[in-house]
């Protein structure tokens, strides 16, 4: 709380915050001073003084403001992401709680909390204490509380889930059983998902302009995130790809259903471009219980590119840059599981210099 001054100005007691005074009408006496104290502790003087008593002001409201003020952000999404955090996590745990009430053991209960959601609660975690501490700073360097609560607790550790664990792909077997039982558009948006590694959100904002046939390359620079048409995911993202066969195959079946209707590759049921891919994983998700296989996400598909590619001794390289990473170490941290193992490395060089019997 933000600290009562007092002066006495020819024996009458002003009193006020920082540089601005107000007269209390009363003398300048001891009594006078606990009587004014105790008003302005009860927050009677609040509005008088232009002060906003930061006892009663919900941890809530100031994380909502704080993400609604931040205007200047690059992209969209990340504002997306944060009222996702603060909606489904933030809001729900810390209710009616008010700044002054939250203690460094609050902040480590929180963490607690987030850490029980598992592999996922990682990233929420770290935009929730950006999001807290954020709000906690400001009222340190106001002076109003002494401590950020927030860098009081330290981040904990996540049990690590090891790629091999984490990537769920599907058999070539399991490709061609999916394909003979979707239909449609649907058929080619999976059969192009599977043999180019696109992100869902990156096909959904594809336009026919963005095909090359003669060339068979596919332009991709631009991504569906939440309702909107944005940036790809990194700037490594914005690339040319190669169109293989198999997908082009599907583009040509594709172009015989939206071709002559609108500019984007594929349409929904109003005859406009995709907002989300929400109804397109489920759709999805019901399709592989008809089929009896395990749940797996649409992302899956891109998995599944990758890693049978580098299965087949595909350049790393090539399937690095189709997949839009930075680096091929990028790739290879992901997929290295994938890449074939042999039982004894051949040095075909060596042996035919030096020949058996040869004497370095």
């Amino acid at each position: 709380m933000k600290k009562l001054r007092f002066k006495n100005r020819k024996g009458i007691l002003y009193f006020g915050v920082g540089d601005k005074l107000k007269s209390s009408k009363m003398k300048y006496n001891s009594v006078n001073k606990k009587i004014i104290q105790g008003k302005f502790n009860n927050g009677l003087f609040d509005s008088d003084l232009n002060i906003v008593n930061i006892s009663a002001e919900l941890v809530n409201d100031l994380v909502l403001a704080f993400i609604n003020s931040k205007s200047n952000l690059k992209k969209e999404s990340t504002r997306r992401n944060y009222n996702s955090t603060f909606k489904n996590h933030i809001e729900p745990y810390f209710r009616d709680k008010t700044v002054l009430q939250i203690k460094p053991i609050d902040i480590k209960l929180f963490q607690d909390y987030i850490q029980k959601k598992g592999i996922k609660g990682k990233a929420v975690l770290g935009q929730s204490r950006f999001l807290l501490s954020s709000i906690f700073q400001d009222y340190v360097l106001s002076g109003d509380i002494v401590v950020n609560p927030v860098k009081m607790v330290s981040t904990p550790n996540f049990k690590k889930t090891s790629k091999k664990e984490s990537i769920k792909v599907f058999t070539l077997d399991e490709i061609d059983l999916i394909l003979e039982k979707a239909y449609g558009d649907f058929k080619n948006l999976l059969g192009i998902l599977f043999f180019t590694g696109m992100r869902i959100g990156e096909l959904l904002a594809l336009k026919w302009s963005d095909i090359d046939f003669n060339t068979d390359t596919i332009r991709i620079n631009k991504t569906v995130s939440a309702g909107t048409i944005g940036t790809p995911k990194t700037m490594s993202s914005d690339r040319d790809i190669e169109m293989i066969e198999q997908a082009r195959e599907f583009f040509k079946k594709q172009m015989l259903l939206t071709g002559m209707k609108n500019t984007f590759v594929f349409l929904n049921s109003k005859q406009s471009h995709y907002t989300q891919a929400s109804h397109l994983l489920i759709k999805f998700t019901a399709l592989l219980e008809d089929l009896n296989m395990q749940r797996r996400t649409l992302h899956a598909a891109r998995h599944t590119f990758a890693s049978m590619m580098l299965n087949n001794n595909i350049d790393p390289m090539w399937v690095s840059a189709t997949l839009g990473h930075e680096n091929v170490k990028i790739t290879l941290e992901i997929y290295a599981h994938f890449l074939p193992r042999k039982e004894k490395m051949k040095m075909e060089f060596l042996q035919t210099r030096y020949k058996t019997g040869t004497v370095l």
